[in-house]
């Protein structure tokens, strides 16, 4: 049997991965999603309410209830507790889009998920420094913030360096200066300064321990509190650890790790903001005014004033302020910023030109249809954030090494301190505690952390610049791995501006007689077929009305009553469904017009073949260049068409594509799809239409044009905003850039840990005399960190 039930307090995929895990040992089979919130369990029995509430209870304060349906198609849910929780120190139910999000937080690592937080205390898993939602470029306080902690460190730090490495000698000049037991304890004043500033990293440290998700700043704040407090022992009890050389203080050690982990801090704050950087300036760049007229005179109005239906006046030169549609003039738009095509596009009257475009010629008026957060520009913005906010699969692996990572190596660093200092030959206290943090502080996994998190935002950034808008990480993985390409054909491969050619007369009535009919079959359509149909009567000065008789008939075409007549318009298939059947001198008219690449649609009247209507729609010129790409690739290229066979063969034909099924029902594609991945391959859906959305849902990664239907948009991974076919060749192009900058950045990162912990941990000491000292180790472990940022950052340099 199956329950539905309300989960509580679940708001986040962390969230919901920890609600699955709780449930489901009750259960045969647990289905938990986000939006709605809610748990559908399969169970032989009804499991008990207080059992499930158990279960969950071990795992955070989720709440459960269970829903029951009426017999009027209402629905009724037990006791609802009305508190969510998402923050560890603020209790705030986070929106579900990102305009409410502004002002919060999120991990850069994504440890939870797509979870948020109140403000930055730093995130409570990995520690690392949360990044602000929705700061534009300019807004740079917290890395300014972090400049600023930066720079006094760096004051403070230098002195007290300066002090140990000149003072190791008894005869140093430092001593002429500064009397020896004064320059030990402004070491110690210094190393204080520094730990107080650096204080919130600190926290962190004891968090990560209290808590047990031991990150980066366990092992620094171990690895510096030991020394601090060792050197601190030390200048207390110095005749305890005299030697002939110096003293045993790592006072400096602790300012520079610290220095260094702030500058570390505040450079992958700057990277991270680089990142976001082309996205809100596309944000920045929309007006802050509209002309408004009202009752035909000019107003300014603020950008966030307007409303939809507002007619609007935009003056050669003027950004457009929001999305709407031409009233009245022709001019040309530049429409560069949204789907990277640098060629102005020639508008008229009823032409869509949206936020952020630029008139580069002649006035126009518009009627404003979307504005604030729905217009197209700012959904561009929403969705990027949300890509970067999701995770990718490799990301898992990073995930895994990471979590086993700092027990592991707080485990080598006691081996360390109990072989060093008490076990070898040269064994001393001192040089056990040397070794042990000087592992712990190279060892830092922030490196590790940020491989994946950082290639994947400059990933998805880089893609929008040219108008490839990339909604899921997981999409920039798996579209290096695919396969198996399949496309649709009208207005992914075509134009998606079909022309009526002509109508074909067959008896009884004129052309101009059928177009008429045609046309006001298709008056009241948006389809780009039913408009080419509209064209042509406008073309011949033929006069055509709505018609409400009309009926779409899913995958075949339409039907209705014109003139007390039955009227069918569409396929073969239609025209069977009526039992009207086709003579060999038609179909052999039909075949011919075909094989030229053109679509025929039947014109029935009375259940009489009156007509063919010839339609045609040009290839995409970039598309054939593209199809050879993909054959370079490897992958093949499948056309899934609702269109004929002979039409499909002769366009496919034409542009080089390996397999061709026509007159696919959107059922169809879906199973088309279905029995490709059964072989393990890896399949990206291209299409734009509503019939596509089931497949775009159900391929590895579904890409929509963005002149699409909104539908298809919604159920893709990734859109192209200027609707060029070559940019799934780019978008392949970029994932395997990203991947393989990932790939880079995993492998610095562990070669450099496994490396850094061998040597600290005095492997080839007695081999090559190498030791690190924890000062050595501070610089190597900042060093490493920065690499994998500016690895990332070469990305944004990349050309597709």
């Amino acid at each position: 049997m199956k329950t539905r039930y309300k989960i509580n307090e679940m708001t986040c995929s962390g969230c919901q991965a920890k609600v699955t895990e709780a449930l489901q040992p009750l259960a045969e089979n647990v289905t938990v999603s986000l939006q709605p919130a809610e748990a559908i369990i399969e169970s032989k029995k009804k499991i008990p309410l207080d059992d499930l509430q158990h279960a969950l209870s071990h795992k955070g304060p989720y709440t459960i209830q269970e829903i029951t349906e009426n017999v009027d198609g209402s629905e009724t849910v037990s006791e609802i507790a009305h508190h969510a929780v998402h923050s560890h120190d603020a209790h705030n139910q986070p929106p579900k889009n990102l305009e409410h999000l502004a002002g919060k937080y999120y991990c850069p690592m994504l440890c939870e998920g797509d979870k948020v937080y109140d403000s930055n205390v730093g995130c409570p898993v990995c520690g690392m420094d949360l990044i602000k939602i929705g700061g534009s470029a300019s807004d740079n306080e917290e890395v300014n913030h972090l400049k600023k902690l930066f720079y006094q460190s760096l004051a403070v730090t230098i002195p007290v360096f300066i002090i140990a490495m000149f003072g190791m000698s008894h005869d140093s000049f430092i001593y002429k200066l500064i009397p020896f037991n004064v320059a030990l304890w402004l070491q110690f004043i210094g190393a204080t300064a520094v730990l107080y500033i650096g204080k919130n990293y600190l926290k962190r440290a004891w968090v990560s321990f209290k808590t047990w998700h031991l990150n980066m700043f366990s092992l620094i704040g171990l690895g510096a509190i030991a020394a601090y407090l060792f050197s601190f022992y030390v200048l207390l009890n110095p005749h305890a650890f005299h030697t002939s050389e110096h003293l045993p203080i790592y006072f400096e050690s602790v300012a520079v790790i610290f220095t260094l982990m702030i500058l570390g801090q505040w450079l992958e704050a700057r990277a991270h903001q680089k990142t976001k950087s082309s996205l809100e300036h596309l944000l920045n760049l929309v007006p802050q005014n509209a002309t408004v007229l009202i009752d035909g005179n000019p107003t300014e109005k603020a950008i966030d004033d307007v409303q939809i239906n507002d007619e609007i006046l935009v003056k050669p030169g003027e950004k457009v302020p929001v999305d709407g549609v031409i009233l009245s003039g022709s001019t040309s738009i530049n429409e560069a910023l949204l789907t990277g095509e640098p060629l102005p596009v020639e508008k008229t009257v009823n032409d869509e030109v949206l936020a952020g475009s630029i008139n580069t010629d002649q006035q126009f008026t518009m009627k404003a249809s979307r504005v604030g957060q729905t217009t197209t520009i700012a959904q561009i913005i929403e969705m990027v954030n949300k890509a970067s906010l999701s995770r990718a699969p490799i990301q898992r692996l990073a995930d895994t090494i990471s979590g086993y990572f700092v027990p592991i190596v707080v485990a080598i660093a006691l081996i360390t301190f109990v072989y060093w200092g008490y076990l070898s030959s040269e064994a001393s206290l001192l040089f056990g505690l040397q070794n042990a943090i000087a592992v712990l502080i190279i060892a830092c996994p922030c490196a590790l952390g940020l491989a994946t998190p950082v290639s994947i935002s400059m990933g998805i950034g880089k893609g929008a610049e040219y108008g490839i808008l990339i909604k899921k990480a997981e999409a920039l993985e798996l579209l290096q791995k695919t396969n198996v390409v399949i496309t649709d054909k009208t207005g992914t491969l075509t134009e998606g501006k079909p022309s009526l050619e002509q109508i074909v007369v067959l008896q009884s009535f004129s052309e101009n007689e059928l177009i008429k009919i045609t046309a006001d079959m298709n008056a009241s359509s948006e389809h780009p077929i039913a408009h080419a149909f509209q064209e042509k009567a406008k073309s011949l000065n033929i006069s055509f009305q709505p018609n409400k008789m009309v009926a779409n008939i899913a995958g075949k075409g339409m039907q209705g009553m014109v003139n007390n007549k039955k009227v069918l318009l569409g396929n073969a298939a239609l025209l069977e469904q009526n039992k009207i059947i086709i003579s060999e001198n038609v179909l052999n008219q039909v075949a011919a017009i075909q094989s030229q690449g053109k679509t025929v649609s039947y014109v029935a009247i009375d259940n009489e073949i009156v007509g063919l209507a010839v339609i045609h729609d040009a290839i995409k010129p970039d598309v054939k260049e593209t199809i050879d790409y993909l054959h370079t690739k490897g992958i093949e290229v499948v056309m899934l068409t609702g269109d004929h066979q002979h039409t499909a063969n002769a366009i496919a034909k034409q542009i080089g594509i390996d397999k061709v099924l026509a007159q696919q029902l959107p059922e169809d594609k879906l199973k088309m799809i279905e029995s490709i991945q059964k072989e393990g391959k890896i399949i990206t859906m291209v299409g734009d239409g509503i019939n596509d959305a089931p497949a775009l849902a159900k391929a590895d990664i579904g890409i929509a044009m963005g002149s699409g239907s909104d539908l298809a948009q919604d159920f893709s991974k990734i859109t192209l905003l200027n609707n060029a076919f070559s940019n799934v060749k780019k978008a392949i192009g970029l994932s395997e850039n990203v991947m393989k900058n990932i790939k880079q950045n995993l492998f610095f990162a562990f070669i450099y840990n496994t490396i850094g912990v061998v040597v600290a941990a005095g492997v080839f000491y007695y081999a090559t005399g190498m030791l690190l000292s924890p000062m050595v180790a501070a610089l190597a472990m900042c060093l490493s960190s920065v690499s994998v940022i500016a690895n990332a950052l070469r990305l944004r340099n990349v050309k597709l």
